[in-house]
C-alpha cells in the first residue's frame, strides 16, 4: 500500500496555483486514476472555471460526514513544487495548505477498498479556495450538497482544534479625482491623496497593532493593495485600493459597514464595493462526532484536546452557513504560503491513523443503522 507521504509527494508536484485549469485538471486525472477499480461514485462539476470533484461511498449527495479538502495553492516557484524531505519534514507547497489531508484521504479509500460500501462518506475536492471558495465548497452546497458533519484540516495548528474563527470582510476602494499637469496640481483633483486620506482616516476605527490584547481579540484592517496614477508628470484622476477586515464573533457586520460609511461620507470622490462577506464561525463544542473525534486523538497521542481560536477563514464557513458542523485541526506543519512550507511526516501518520478510526466509527453503516 502506498504511504501518505508518497502520495502527497505526488500531490505537490502538480502546480495547481488557484486559476491553473491544465494543472487542477491533470490533478484530477491523477486522482480519478488512483480511483479506479474501487467501489466509488465519482461526480465532476465545474463553476466560473473552477473544478470540483465529488467522491461518495454511497449513491447520495448527503453522506454522513464529508471529508473536504481544496487543491489549490497559492503561487509559487518552481523549486516549491519538487517535494523533498529532511530530517522526516517534508518541504513543499501545499505540504500543509492542504494536500496532506487529501493524501490521507486517497490512502483511506485505498485502504478500504471493496469495504467501502460499508461506509458512507465523501470525499469533496475544489480548487479555489485561495480565491474565496465561492465557486468550489460555497457552489456545491449551495448545488444541494449536504451532510450531518464537515472534517477540514484547514485550520487550527498543532493538533488545536478551532472553536471558532472571525469573519472576513473584503471592499475595493475607489477614488476618482480630476486630471491635471504636475506642474498646476491646483487645477486638478489628487485621486492618489484622496484616497490615502480615506485610508488613514478608516484606519482610525480600528485598534493600532502593535495592541494590548495578546490574543487580539478584536477587529483588523488591512490594506492589501493600492493602485494609481499612469506618470508622474500628471495629478492621478483614478486610483484603487483593496482592504481586508476580520472581526470577531461578538462584532456585527453592519458596525464595520458604519464605520466604513462613515469615512466615505466625508469624500466625495470615493466609491466603496464589497467583495467577500464571511460572517464569523462557531463551533459546537458538545456535537457529538466532536466529541468522538476528541477521544479518538486524546488516546492516538497520549495528550489533552486543546482548543483555539481562528483569526484567520476557511471554507468551513460555508458548512457552517448551512449549519453543517465543522472539526478543523491539523497536524505538526507549518510555512504556509511561503517558500518553507512542511509537514511532519510522524505527525502526518497519526493523523492518518485517527482520521481512518474517525471515519470507522462514524460513517459505518452498520454503527450508523444501529445507533438509530
Amino acid at each position: 500500500m502506498i504511504s501518505e507521504a508518497e502520495i502527497l509527494k505526488k500531490l505537490i508536484s502538480f502546480k495547481t496555483i488557484t486559476g491553473n485549469k491544465r494543472e487542477t485538471a491533470r490533478a484530477f486525472g491523477w486522482i480519478d486514476f488512483q480511483l479506479r477499480g474501487l467501489p466509488v461514485f465519482i461526480k465532476k462539476y465545474n463553476s466560473a472555471g473552477f473544478g470540483s470533484l465529488i467522491i461518495t461511498t454511497q449513491k447520495t449527495d448527503k453522506p454522513i460526514v464529508w471529508l473536504a479538502s481544496h487543491l489549490d495553492v497559492v503561487s509559487a516557484t518552481e523549486k516549491d513544487f519538487k517535494p523533498t524531505v529532511k530530517n522526516n519534514i517534508l518541504y513543499g507547497r501545499g505540504a500543509y495548505d492542504m494536500k496532506f489531508a487529501l493524501a490521507c484521504y486517497l490512502k483511506l479509500l485505498k485502504e478500504l477498498g471493496g469495504n467501502l460500501k460499508k461506509y458512507n462518506f465523501g470525499v469533496m475536492i475544489t480548487s479555489d479556495e485561495e480565491v474565496g471558495g465561492g465557486n468550489g465548497v460555497k457552489f456545491l452546497l449551495e448545488s444541494g450538497f449536504s451532510s450531518k458533519l464537515a472534517f477540514l484540516p484547514d485550520g487550527g495548528s498543532n493538533w488545536q482544534i478551532e472553536k471558532g474563527a472571525k469573519g472576513v470582510l473584503h471592499y475595493s476602494v475607489e477614488s476618482i479625482g480630476k486630471s491635471a499637469h504636475a506642474s498646476r496640481a491646483w487645477q486638478g483633483i489628487n485621486a492618489i491623496n484622496q484616497l490615502i486620506e480615506f485610508l488613514l482616516l478608516l484606519q482610525k476605527e480600528f485598534p493600532k497593532e502593535p495592541c494590548k490584547d495578546k490574543d487580539h481579540f478584536h477587529t483588523t484592517l488591512n490594506i492589501g493593495k493600492i493602485e494609481g496614477g499612469k506618470t508622474p508628470n500628471q495629478v492621478p484622476d483614478f486610483a484603487k485600493a483593496s482592504i481586508d477586515i476580520r472581526f470577531p464573533l461578538h462584532l456585527d457586520k453592519k458596525i464595520i459597514h458604519g464605520f466604513i460609511k462613515s469615512s466615505q461620507a466625508k469624500f466625495k470622490g470615493i466609491k466603496i464595493k464589497e467583495d467577500i462577506f464571511a460572517g464569523p464561525l462557531k463551533v459546537d463544542l458538545q456535537n457529538k462526532y466532536l466529541k468522538t473525534f476528541c477521544e479518538i486523538l486524546k488516546k492516538e497521542r497520549s495528550e489533552d484536546v486543546s482548543f483555539i481560536f481562528s483569526h484567520g477563514t476557511s471554507d468551513g464557513r460555508y458548512f457552517a452557513q448551512r449549519k453543517i458542523p465543522v472539526i478543523l485541526t491539523r497536524p505538526k506543519g507549518g510555512g504556509l504560503h511561503s517558500e518553507g512550507e512542511w509537514v511532519d511526516l510522524q505527525d502526518l501518520k497519526i493523523f492518518y491513523l485517527v482520521l481512518k478510526k474517525f471515519v470507522e466509527q462514524t460513517t459505518s453503516l452498520h454503527r450508523y443503522i444501529a445507533a438509530r
